[in-house]
């Protein structure tokens, strides 16, 4: 079931205690090698063929500032193969979703959230029209007061520049002065005589002839509404109520991007599809990037919307409101920008916590998965990832074992699964690529090989590995009690991780654990950490498992009188995770049974109520934690009898991706063996060297003592 593996004499078995159980020897169950090295020229051709067309522009991200080539060009590799799914909703709500439905996109950094996004939105926008132009311009009947014309898009700059020059014209004749369209004239002046009424009728007809040209088609009513007010005034020889300083003259484009007067500028210039804006609030204001991106898509951080004072409340108002007030007492501003807010789950959950109608508001949301299934097509679109970094930064191509190298560590770093899946953080696949590609630069190389990415590995494992080191020599100075040969009643390694940032710094060592028993009026198990308040609910809810294993197992016909006390030795942080639970039951039965149990074997999993193991995570870096102390002692000259080892649920087989050294060690030498355990009875015999029978006949021997004593003994009050 588990490969291939050396026979083992009946000696070793006695001495192991394995009985019939197998641990996993073969190189092929340690790890998986990624087939890329191994395949022909043509059949890597072949995989590629689907991402012939998607090359990386060159020196694309070396300003630090990621371009649209770029951005699109990680879409087209990760929307195929690692987030299908993603690309789909983000399509559906393109397509279909009703206008006041906005998007969340949720994931970790370095999955391309913001890259898929933005170049499914520019897809779909280019086959929407522009949007329409805003102006506001003078009300005819009260030209202090603005009004909001709307115009197709691409001719608002036209107009309002037009409009603009009419304005100056007309104020700055009406009362003498140049009436040649001078934009220095000052509309202010006063001059010595007061132009006729025809000259005022010439003079209109003048300003307002250029707003007749055929593109300003659409404006022609309200022009005509205006120009009325013009002449009537000038038939009833009235000065202009107002100064061409009070006059409003303002374009709102979405290709504009800001408001600006039309004087200043040929803003609003004519668009061919709607925008899509990538924008972030540490940059740019709130309302810019809203009127930038109206009528298509805004792409933010949800961090900014969250980080940057008031932009949530803002944000929530603007899109209820589906309007935009850019001036006070000016018309709002119709806003059908969509927006998409790209963060994690803790962004997320804060956004849902806060005043602002977050749910009823961003109504679709999608997940970008951290792992995509390990296939020749995910081996391909690696490979093109790896190319794109080299192009970009212009370093030595990988050849396919640096290719493959990647490829495996990508394996490596998911979260289960191990040797089914690739993770999707395109970041990290970056900056290995660069770093192992700045080896191969140094030492000459026109390619980058597979000894440069496990270079590059073993400098990042090394430059993170402080923590680690003082850890473990504790351990070999006796600082820290933590014995590796041996055994004793009631005690044994467990396995933990301490996580670190990066995650390069994560290690694992063992952890003793220890249990007393004594007899107790029901079956209680009291865990001095839960007693502290030191362990979270996944750790207590393992527990409450183990009481639930002891009924199954010993109390069907008769009630438990037990007290087991149980403690994780010199483990001074929180206490997480059920990982621990088989070796905390394993810890009770060994008391109960006064069986001791090897130090030289250290446990994780998590047990079932009816005697199972079941699956946990970090099953590698424990695995390599517990290798990597046993190889110190063993060079101190400790010789544990049997040999050291982890056991680990048998599923977890399906997740043993270990590093190179530890994998080819474990095959080769023997000295330490992986054990697949399915069933608390295969571990009892693997820590014990006994039956499992035995071991529970001990038990169950141990507990009718308690029993009687507790009949012997009643409860006092």
């Amino acid at each position: 079931m588990w490969g291939r593996h050396r026979s083992e004499t009946a000696r070793e078995r006695q001495a192991t205690g394995s009985g019939g159980l197998q641990p996993l020897g073969a190189i092929d169950d340690l790890r998986r090698r990624a087939a890329w090295e191994r395949l022909s020229e043509a059949e890597r051709g072949a995989l590629r063929g689907e991402f012939a067309g998607y090359v990386a522009p060159p020196d694309a991200d070396q300003t630090g500032q990621t371009d649209d080539a770029l951005r699109q060009w990680v879409a087209a590799l990760v929307t195929p193969t690692f987030q299908t799914a993603a690309a789909q909703v983000i399509g559906t709500w393109l397509s279909d979703a009703a206008p006041g439905a906005h998007l969340y996109v949720g994931g970790d950094a370095g999955q391309g959230r913001r890259s898929l996004t933005a170049s499914l939105a520019r897809q779909a926008m280019a086959r929407q029209p522009s949007p329409p132009d805003y102006c506001y311009v003078p009300q005819p009947a009260a030209m202090e007061q603005a009004v909001l014309l709307a115009v197709p898009g691409g001719t608002g700059g036209a107009f309002t520049k037009a409009i603009d020059r009419a304005l100056r014209r007309l104020t700055a004749g009406w009362s003498g002065e140049s009436a040649d369209g001078d934009d220095h004239a000052s509309g202010s002046a006063q001059s010595a005589a007061e132009p006729s009424t025809a000259a005022r009728g010439q003079l209109i007809a003048q300003a307002f002839a250029p707003l007749q040209a055929p593109e300003l088609a659409p404006t022609r009513a309200y022009v005509e509404r205006l120009r009325a007010a013009f002449e009537a005034l000038a038939a009833s020889e009235s000065d202009l109520p107002v100064s061409y300083d009070d006059m409003p003259t303002w374009l709102v484009s979405a290709s504009a991007g800001t408001p600006a007067s039309a004087s200043a500028s040929d803003a609003g210039d004519s668009t061919h599809y709607a925008p899509v804006v990538v924008g972030t609030l540490v940059r740019d204001k709130l309302d810019d990037l809203l009127i930038r991106a109206n009528g298509g898509v805004l792409i933010l951080p949800a961090s900014d919307v969250l980080g940057v004072d008031g932009a949530w409340p803002a944000l929530s108002v603007a899109l209820a409101r589906r309007n935009l007030q850019v001036k006070p007492s000016w018309p709002a501003l119709p806003l059908t920008t969509r927006v998409a807010l790209i963060g994690d789950g803790a962004a997320y959950n804060a956004l849902a916590g806060v005043a602002g109608d977050f749910a009823q508001l961003f109504r679709y949301e999608t997940w970008l998965r951290p792992g995509a299934s390990w296939t020749p097509r995910s081996e391909a679109a690696y490979a093109t990832l790896a190319d794109g970094a080299a192009r970009i930064y212009g370093l030595p191509a990988c050849d396919p074992s640096a290719v493959a190298r990647l490829i495996e560590e990508g394996a490596r770093r998911g979260d289960g699964l191990n040797r089914s899946y690739l993770i999707t953080d395109l970041l990290l696949l970056r900056d290995l690529t660069v770093e192992a590609g700045r080896l191969a630069s140094a030492r000459g190389a026109t390619t980058t090989s597979g000894t440069d990415v496990a270079a590059a590995l073993a400098r990042r494992r090394a430059q993170q590995s402080g923590s680690a080191q003082r850890v473990r020599e504790a351990i070999l100075s006796g600082q820290a009690n933590t014995p590796t040969a041996g055994s004793a009643i009631g005690q044994i390694n467990g396995l933990g991780i301490y996580e670190f940032h990066p995650s390069e710094g994560d290690f694992a060592v063992p952890t003793r654990i220890s249990a007393t028993v004594s007899p107790g009026r029901d079956a209680r198990l009291l865990d001095i950490e839960r007693e502290a308040e030191q362990a979270d609910a996944d750790h207590v809810r393992g527990e409450m498992t183990i009481e639930g294993y002891l009924a199954y197992r010993y109390g069907q016909d008769r009630p438990i009188r037990l007290m087991a006390r149980v403690r994780f030795e010199q483990e001074h942080g929180t206490t997480g995770g059920d990982s621990a639970s088989a070796a905390l039951l394993f810890t009770i039965l060994s008391s109960l049974a006064q069986v001791p149990l090897r130090f030289s074997h250290a446990v994780t999993g998590a047990v079932g109520q009816h005697g199972e193991l079941q699956p946990i995570g970090g099953v590698n870096t424990k695995i390599e934690g517990f290798w990597e102390l046993c190889r110190l002692r063993r060079a101190q000259g400790e010789q544990a009898e049997g040999g050291y080892g982890a056991l680990i649920p048998a599923v977890n087989a399906r997740d043993l991706m270990l590093r190179d050294e530890v994998a080819e060690s474990i095959a080769s030498e023997g000295w330490f063996r992986v054990w697949p355990v399915t069933t608390v009875d295969e571990a009892l015999t693997i820590l014990t060297g006994l039956p499992a029978t035995e071991v529970h006949a001990r038990v169950e021997k141990r507990l009718q003592q308690f029993r009687e004593a507790a009949v012997e003994t009643p409860n006092r009050r």
